[in-house]
Formats: structure tokens, C-alpha cells, sequence
């Protein structure tokens, strides 16, 4: 057996409840793990353009080598697939999830699961080392996630980890997640709605199978080094328990509620406990967890002092005749009533469930209140409704929106110019900042606060390269790796080929693993390119943009096409139309791919 991986995917045909494996290593070899392996498994079996809840869509779950281990933030698994939340189109993305789902499905004896058909009945998955059966799962049918998991478990034993849907995802809600345990989404994708599509409420596993460690000693010190690095958020308890394996951040906090004993994971897509009374605004976002619906999507539907239905409301775009009830965002009676229709589909629900902007289409609203940046997602480290990071800062999180399937959760550049330099409040001058950008991205001047749009398009590539890495290892992006946690203002950015070096005994360089991150880039590119993305989508991001940051600055449309232009030609990409060319295809060795592209006309 390999170190760090355990050798086998497992498949699942629904349709024919026909149950396969294949080998990890001759995947792992070139794409390593999780977002990697899950990239070509796509490109390999999803058909560019059928719908989210085709039978044929692939539902992949996969892990990384580091998954399972003492590697810190590797309590990690990638959920990837067409997601029916992508807007105007349906496209393939991704999502992440922690806990403790991810590790045990190793210790099952698999890497990843591919599932794709569509049962005839309601089931669910049981695999407990190496033995996998497809079971009934019509008495878990219509139960909420915390639930269906009480139930799993109490039938299955202590130990067992199950990720599962709530009725959200039953119905078909285009902003279902899959829950695992109390704390752990995979929440961006609407990915619980294609496990509904496909009569799969729930995968229970349990094992009791191990991971080889290369080098146990160097991953120790590795641990303790990356502790030394990155201290836990200052909003955790000293004593809170993590909500994954091996996490060494603690970013979520825990609010108990004492009449009833629940627990509710809260962090910053949590704003609906502070409607009044306060056991009110925890219930109701204990319903969202339970009913199985994205925290962040909801949030910014109502809850969020800038979202859409505050904004809408008071330009008097809805009244209480839309909602067939009293017609506050303040009032937590609104939000369990209301999150009950979304769920069900019914009344105002049924369009709700289908997201924002969906949603505004078919009750004929505005677009223009609702807090979207690009591809069917809402504002997220952008610059804008958060007011962090600042300009010229979010000139970088623009093109990572631009250019990427989803939100990019890449927390590395801006989140860490917002917690060092703070903008005049944090402990590092923006001159020491300065030093690490010299250090990492090649100039200062990707940093600098008078750098306006010189130098934006290479820290862009950098981190897009190292969250790819990170996603492929697998481990948590709120990890860095570390760029400024020392005392100095500078981390550690070979941590993540050491790990892999300890867990697995390959020894890659940090140009070879940036070298991966390209690679993975591009093959997310094509499938992107053969569902036919185009420069025209990148360009979706600048209507929001646009709009004034807390400062009062908007994105110059003629310099940010300018920014594009240099992004492409840094990537190798045709700049009039945002596909790769061949020679960069075949430079990463993805010959095939070029191949394919070629046949249908798309290379850059």
C-alpha cells in the first residue's frame, strides 16, 4: 500500500446498482488528490453540457494523501460536480468540507467516491472497511440532517461519520448543501440538490484501516512548526475543540444554547443570531443547518444589513402579498416561516429555492439589490459589501473572481493584507508587507498602496496555483500556508511540499507544485471552455466592480480589460477569447486535452 493514499475510488452506478473501484495511483501520480484528481475525473466522464440533475452528472468526493493524517487542516474532503447554483449557466465547480467525514472514508479503505445514475427508490451508502452496499433509506426520507445522522449512527455504531441531505436537497433546491455532523457543509455548489436528484439521501462510513506515514518524526515536527506559525483565530476559546480533524485554526465558534442543549456552528455566515430575541435567531439558523440550505446564500437574501430583501424592500420592490405573510427581515418568525416554504417549494419558496438571481427572474424583481459578484454567487472577500480588503487590493480578488467557477475562497492575499496591515490598525507597516511581496510575488509593487493596477495579475496566479495545491493535498485554505504569521511578518510557503514529503515520501520542489496548481488551472480552463465559457463571462464581474468600494473607488473598466489582457498572456491563454492554447496545454502535458478542444474547435 501507498503512503498516504489508500489505492482505491470506489464508483457507484445508482442507476444499474452496479458498484466498481479503480486504482488511486495512476490518478495520483499526475493530479495528486481531491480538486486534481476531482478536475479529471470530470473532464473524463461529465458530459460538458447536460443539466446539474442529469443522472449523468458525476457526484465526486474525494479526498487528498494528506487527508486522515496529523498534516495540519487535513480533516478535508472536495465535493465537485456540474452545480445547479452556477448562473446564467449551469457549470461544473467545487466545494469544501471538514469534519471528520473525509478521514474516515481512508480509513474505509478509499481515496474518493464517483456517483453517478439515479436510483429508482431512496437510499443511502454504507461502506465500512472496503465493503460497500447500497441500502434502503425510505425511513430516512424527509428527516432533517441532524437527524438522519442520529439515526445512521445509532444503526451503524459510535464512530460512524455520515454526510447526508435535508429535505432542501430532496426537493431539489438549487442552494442545498450536504451536512456532515452539526458543524461541516459542503455549502457553495447546490451539490445537495444534485445528491437529491439522483434518490441518495445520505453515505455512512466507518473504519478502522490506517494511512502510511512515510516520515511520522518529520510530519511532527511539521505540526508543531505550522502551530508555531499560525496561533488560532482570537475568537476561539482556549479549550473549544476544532470542528475537523488536525485543525490547527479554529476559526468557527460554538454557541450553545442551554434550554435545549443544541449547539450551533456560527462564523461569519452566521448574522441570523443576532435577530432578537436571540434563542429565536439561533433557532432559525439551526433551521438552515437542518433543512439543509447555504448559511451564506440565505444570509445574504435577508439577513445582512446590505442584503437583498432589506435593499429591495425599501425601494418597494416587496410587500407582504409576495410572502403571503407580515413582511420583517427582523423578526425570526418571518425566517422560520419563510425557510419552511424554501425548503418545500411553496408560495414565494418555490422560486427562492432556486437561488437569488434565479429567483428574481421568475417573480420578476430587480437584479440590482441583490449582492451578486459573478457565476451565481454573492459577495465574498471582494472589497465591496465587506469593505475589506481595500483598493487597490481588491483589484486581485476581482480577477480571482473573474476568472474562477465560484467564489474564490483564496484567503491568502486579501484576508492577510486585512489581518497584518489592517490598513494603519494591524501589527505589520504596509513597508514590511512590502518585504514579503518582494519575497513571494516578485515586486512590491503587488502590495503597494499607490501600486493602482501595476502588478495585480501575478500574486492572482500565485495564489490561484497554491489553493489548487491545497485543494489537491488536501488541506483547509484558512491554513495560508502561512505568508505572514512569524514575528518577522514571514511564514513558511514550502510548508505544503514538506507535508507532502513527510506523508508520502514524494519529494517535490515548491516551483514543482506551483507547476501542479498551473497544470490543474488549465484543466479547470478547458472544462470551463468546452461548457462554453468565454472572456465575456470574465468580464461578468465588472458591473460590480463598478460600484463604489467604502472609499468611494470604482474599478476603471479600460484598465481592468488592460488587466485581463496581461492575466491571459501570463497564463498562455488567447486574450480575445480566454481559452488556453495548445502549446500551453501541451507544455503541462495535457496533450488530450488540447486534443479534444481542437476537435471542437475551442483552443485559444
Amino acid at each position: 500500500m501507498p503512503y498516504g493514499w489508500v489505492g482505491r475510488i470506489l464508483k457507484v452506478d445508482l442507476t444499474d446498482e452496479k458498484i466498481e473501484t479503480e486504482d488511486t495511483m495512476p490518478l495520483a501520480e499526475r493530479f495528486i488528490g481531491g480538486r486534481g484528481i476531482a478536475a479529471w475525473i470530470s473532464w473524463r466522464e461529465i458530459p460538458p453540457h447536460i443539466d446539474a440533475f442529469d443522472p449523468e452528472n458525476r457526484l465526486i468526493f474525494m479526498t487528498g494523501p494528506l487527508t486522515g493524517t496529523l498534516a495540519p487542516a487535513s480533516g478535508r474532503l472536495m465535493v465537485c460536480s456540474k452545480s445547479p447554483q452556477t448562473y446564467p449557466n449551469v457549470r461544473y465547480t467545487r466545494s469544501c468540507m471538514g469534519g471528520h467525514f473525509g478521514p474516515e472514508l481512508k480509513y474505509a479503505g478509499f481515496d474518493g467516491i464517483i456517483v453517478y445514475g439515479r436510483s429508482s427508490s431512496h437510499v443511502y451508502l454504507w461502506i465500512e472497511d472496503g465493503e460497500v452496499e447500497i441500502r434502503d433509506a425510505e425511513h430516512l426520507w424527509g428527516l432533517d440532517t441532524f437527524e438522519t445522522q442520529k439515526r445512521l449512527i445509532k444503526q451503524h455504531g459510535e464512530g460512524t461519520q455520515v454526510c447526508c441531505i435535508g429535505p432542501a436537497g430532496e426537493n431539489l433546491s438549487r442552494i442545498a448543501v450536504i451536512q456532515s455532523g452539526i458543524e461541516n457543509a459542503a455549502g457553495q455548489g447546490g451539490f445537495g440538490g444534485v445528491m437529491g436528484s439522483k434518490n441518495l439521501k445520505a453515505i455512512a462510513v466507518k473504519g478502522s484501516g490506517e494511512i502510511r506515514i512515510a516520515y511520522p518524526e518529520q510530519l511532527i515536527e511539521l505540526w508543531n512548526h505550522v502551530k508555531d506559525l499560525r496561533p488560532p483565530q482570537p475568537s476561539a476559546p482556549p479549550n473549544q475543540k476544532a470542528c475537523s480533524m488536525a485543525c490547527a485554526a479554529r476559526c468557527s465558534m460554538r454557541i450553545f444554547r442551554r434550554s435545549t442543549g443544541e449547539v450551533l456552528a456560527a462564523h461569519c455566515c452566521s448574522p441570523g443570531v443576532r435577530l432578537k430575541p436571540q434563542d429565536e435567531g439561533f433557532k432559525v439558523e439551526l433551521l438552515c443547518d437542518k433543512y439543509g440550505l447555504n448559511r451564506w446564500e440565505i444570509s445574504w437574501m435577508g439577513f445582512r444589513k446590505d442584503s437583498w430583501f432589506r435593499k429591495a424592500k425599501a425601494a418597494g420592490e416587496f410587500s407582504e402579498e409576495d410572502f403571503g405573510m407580515p413582511f420583517n427581515v427582523d423578526d425570526p418568525k418571518f425566517w422560520i416561516e419563510l425557510l419552511r416554504k424554501i425548503t418545500y417549494r411553496e408560495g414565494i419558496g418555490d422560486a427562492l429555492s432556486e437561488g437569488m438571481l434565479r429567483a428574481a427572474e421568475i417573480l420578476k424583481k430587480s437584479k440590482d439589490y441583490i449582492p451578486h459578484v459573478a457565476h451565481g454567487f454573492a459577495a465574498h472577500w471582494d472589497g465591496h459589501y465587506y469593505g475589506w480588503p481595500k483598493y487597490p487590493h481588491w483589484l486581485v480578488s476581482a480577477l480571482m473572481w473573474a476568472t474562477d467557477s465560484r467564489d474564490p475562497l483564496v484567503h491568502g492575499y486579501a484576508q492577510e493584507i486585512a489581518r497584518w496591515y489592517g490598513y494603519g490598525s494591524g501589527p505589520l507597516k504596509i513597508e514590511e508587507i512590502e518585504e514579503i511581496s518582494e519575497r513571494v510575488y516578485g515586486s512590491r509593487l503587488a502590495v503597494a498602496l499607490d501600486s493602482d493596477y501595476q502588478y495585480k495579475a501575478q500574486p492572482t496566479i500565485w495564489h490561484q496555483h497554491r489553493d489548487v495545491i491545497k485543494d489537491s493535498l488536501l488541506v483547509c485554505d484558512q491554513m495560508g500556508f502561512p505568508l505572514v504569521y512569524s514575528e518577522k511578518g514571514y511564514g513558511d510557503t514550502s510548508v505544503e511540499a514538506n507535508l507532502l514529503y513527510a506523508v508520502t515520501g514524494i519529494k517535490k520542489s515548491e516551483e514543482e507544485l506551483d507547476r501542479f496548481g498551473e497544470m490543474i488551472i488549465n484543466l479547470e480552463r478547458a472544462i470551463m471552455v468546452r461548457e462554453g465559457r468565454t472572456r465575456k463571462d470574465d468580464e461578468s464581474v465588472i458591473p460590480y466592480f463598478k460600484k463604489p468600494d467604502i472609499d468611494g473607488i470604482s474599478l476603471d473598466t479600460a484598465k481592468f480589460a488592460r488587466l485581463l489582457d496581461e492575466f491571459y498572456e501570463l497564463r498562455g491563454w488567447n486574450k480575445n477569447t480566454g481559452r488556453p492554447t495548445r502549446e500551453k496545454l501541451e507544455e503541462l502535458g495535457l496533450k488530450s486535452v488540447a486534443d479534444e478542444l481542437e476537435k471542437l474547435g475551442l483552443l485559444g
